[in-house]
């Protein structure tokens, strides 16, 4: 846990077409996204404006368009388009984001994949 960081989370529910396994290939399904920013308090010119602190708008609508793609292929590649947005928000220091599929398995097991990243490991990434 970072201390003197806001971090600002946001949960949402969205219908995602991926196919890494034969299981998951019958259309859209079910995909719970979790994701949580953090920023340095001391950064932050005027917190009681939330978008100097974090901007939920766009990384709501980051995984909002996941749900436009309909070539999809993996929780993984989705993982890393919500990882660019969050990063494109020049106060985040660090990320972490989650996709997990509750129904795939019907309850025998659940896809899910967990990705956390500083700002200086996101830029060390090859593009």
């Amino acid at each position: 846990m970072l201390t003197d960081h806001w971090c600002a989370s946001l949960d949402a529910t969205i219908q995602l077409r991926t196919g890494c396994n034969p299981l998951e290939r019958h259309g859209p399904q079910a995909v719970d996204v979790h994701v949580d920013a953090w920023a340095p308090v001391s950064a932050v010119t005027d917190p009681h404006d939330i978008r100097r602190v974090v901007d939920y708008e766009v990384i709501f609508q980051a995984i909002r368009r996941l749900e436009q793609n309909e070539h999809r292929t993996c929780l993984e590649s989705s993982i890393l388009e919500v990882m660019d947005a969050i990063f494109s928000i020049a106060i985040v220091t660090e990320a972490q984001v989650s996709l997990r599929k509750p129904h795939v398995y019907q309850g025998q097991g659940v896809p899910a994949i967990l990705l956390r990243l500083t700002r200086a490991q996101w830029n060390a990434l090859p593009r």
